[in-house]
């Protein structure tokens, strides 16, 4: 069992002088095992840790009186810590004592990061916000008998202060990728340096993942080639292989420099399970089938052309605190004794209207007109089909609603026909579909009742809605799951000869998908589309092969066959509740839409 570690901390007079000492927490790990464990910064760091845990009387020079939390992690945020923002500092080229920057603290030390036997000078600027400190850290090379700034280093989140194994791997990333990072830099050049971490965190569980057919290894940022592009060994440096149209290496760092017209820089990292050297002879067998190598493993720079690279990721977080605020909004809702609605607004086979978007992104398709005032004046919103919301009010007969993801209040027509209420949920929701269309994303979350947390059950990459004629971005916001089943049928123009659709003489059925889930209007997610007469493996599809690189459905979010039929039978959980061919989930499940 780990013994207790104790946190301190102190009322400090501006001359350093420590007026007051009082214990504010104790957690399970000795001073002994922090340090084993840290090992972080190399001696300068751990001399640093021992003079605190030791003495407690680290002194720090500020400007006036300032109750500080004091200790062991706190110390290690400050040297680690992280600027979520990673915004450059405004600091001097030229090293001086004097360095100062409005609203934060700094700690200076030499650390030899190159070991060249000369020490570079290492400043580290930082602030605390509630338990989360942001800092970075700039770096001055000595050139010419000068302490010039070279790098400035942020990182891509900030870290409560409790995160201390997780803080101690990225700053052993500042040294890591130091090699990296200073390759063919020029003199008097700086730059500036975006560390990015892992996307996971303990808050979210991972190893309950009940579906991986389609999961990609890599869970974090990454850039998604756009057009073929040059993997370099350096910053403007000799290409060590290409990567393809689709292709996923993960950001390890980005780095930008104050010279004239330098690019940004990603530096990532990258397994290929074939050859990467294009210039290779590729080994095929007797029927000509391409023989897989072995993995290989390759960093380098990518230069970040808009043209050729997106930035994307898995945003675990900003999926989970949008779950968080909906189910927030649910729970005040029910704990209050007030009821939830949705918005009833699908009409199958409805003809398109053109519109704006509103501010959240989202069309006047299969939704109704939220004001904000009782007499349709202002700014509008466009709420879709299957919104959570409730009413707060009633106003020149218009209803008065709130919603967790759009807030309110806003105002509606009392129309009944167009909104109604929801029965089956009586507390926080369980079961959660995150989509995210900026980076063709989907996980699936189940809620823990008992500790509170999110086990991902699947999470792959998916195909979302696109702007067109008659086509619509998948509407963002939260939508009740109305139902799910075995398949679903799409619509074409009519061409001469074709069956027409009662009352559309203008459409035909142009095909179908296995399996569906409808969660707003039209909106759907499911299966690989094909024609009437396909036959064959959908995962040969050009549909199939557009899976996480674009926008393309018509509204709709297309998954692999298997991956939508497991998530069916998920979402149903054996409900027993049928309408024709349709199963309504007995559980409720939401779909939230970043």
């Amino acid at each position: 069992m780990y013994e207790k570690i104790k946190i301190f901390y102190f009322k400090i007079k501006k001359d350093g002088e420590i007026l007051k000492w009082k214990k504010w927490v104790t957690f399970g790990l000795t001073s002994g095992n922090i340090l084993k464990r840290m090992n972080v910064g190399g001696e300068i760091v751990t001399k640093k840790l021992d003079s605190i845990i030791e003495t407690g009387k680290e002194k720090f020079k500020l400007k006036k009186w300032k109750k500080m939390e004091i200790g062991v992690l706190a110390l290690v945020n400050t040297v680690i810590g992280f600027n979520a923002s990673a915004e450059p500092l405004n600091m001097p080229k030229e090293y001086s004592e004097n360095i100062t920057v409005k609203g934060q603290e700094k700690d200076v030390f030499d650390y030899d990061f190159n070991s060249d036997g000369i020490n570079e000078k290492v400043v580290v600027t930082y602030n605390a916000v509630d338990n989360l400190i942001g800092a970075v850290v700039s770096i001055y090379t000595n050139q010419g008998g000068k302490d010039i700034l070279t790098y400035q280093i942020a990182f891509d989140k900030k870290f409560d202060v409790l995160e201390f194994q997780t803080m101690q791997k990225m700053f052993d990333k500042v040294k890591e990728y130091y090699p990296e990072y200073s390759k063919n830099i020029q003199p008097n050049e700086t730059r500036y340096i975006k560390i990015y971490g892992d996307n996971r965190n303990n808050d979210i569980i991972f190893d309950k993942v009940k579906f991986n057919n389609h999961a990609p290894e890599n869970t974090n940022n990454f850039l998604f080639i756009k057009k073929g592009s040059s993997l370099l060994e350096a910053p403007n440096g000799n290409a060590v292989t290409h990567l393809g149209f689709s292709e996923k290496p993960e950001i390890l760092f980005e780095m930008v420099s104050d010279t004239a017209n330098s690019p940004k820089w990603y530096f990532t990292e990258f397994t290929k399970k074939v050859s990467t050297n294009v210039s290779k002879k590729i080994n095929k067998d007797k029927d000509g089938k391409v023989i897989a190598e072995n993995p290989i493993t390759i960093r380098g720079f990518i230069a970040g052309n808009e043209d050729t690279v997106s930035p994307r990721g898995f945003y675990w977080d900003k999926m989970i605190k949008k779950i968080e605020i909906v189910n927030k909004f649910i729970d005040t809702t029910t704990k209050d004794n007030e009821k939830l609605y949705i918005i009833t607004e699908y009409k199958p086979l409805s003809r398109d209207k053109p519109s704006e978007k509103d501010k959240f992104g989202n069309k006047n398709n299969q939704s109704i007109i939220g004001y904000t005032n009782s007499k349709k004046e202002g700014e509008i919103i466009n709420i879709p089909d299957q919104t959570i919301f409730r009413i707060i009010g009633e106003e020149n007969n218009m209803l008065k609603i709130e919603t967790p993801f759009y807030g309110g209040p806003y105002f509606i027509e009392k129309k009944e026909e167009t909104y109604k209420q929801v029965e089956n949920i009586k507390g926080k929701v369980n079961k959660f579909v995150a989509i995210d269309p900026h980076s063709q994303t989907e996980a699936l979350f189940q809620r823990n009742p008992e500790t509170g947390k999110y086990e991902v059950v699947t999470y792959s990459y998916v195909t979302t809605g696109k702007d067109g004629w008659g086509s619509y971005e998948t509407p963002h916001g939260a939508f009740l799951i109305a139902f799910t089943r075995p398949y679903m049928t799409f619509t074409r123009h009519a061409r001469e000869g074709d069956k027409t659709l009662p009352g559309r003489s203008d459409l035909t059925i142009g095909g179908s998908a296995r399996y569906a889930v409808r969660f707003s209007g039209g909106g759907y997610m499911h299966g690989i589309p094909v024609g009437l007469n396909f036959r064959g493996s959908t995962l040969n599809t050009g549909a199939a092969h557009k899976i996480g690189t674009y926008k393309d459905s018509h509204k709709c979010v297309r998954h692999f066959d298997d991956q939508i039929e497991f998530i069916v039978g998920w979402i149903n959980a054996d409900s027993k509740i049928k309408d024709r061919d349709n199963t309504i989930p007995e559980e409720p499940v939401i779909a939230v839409v970043l």
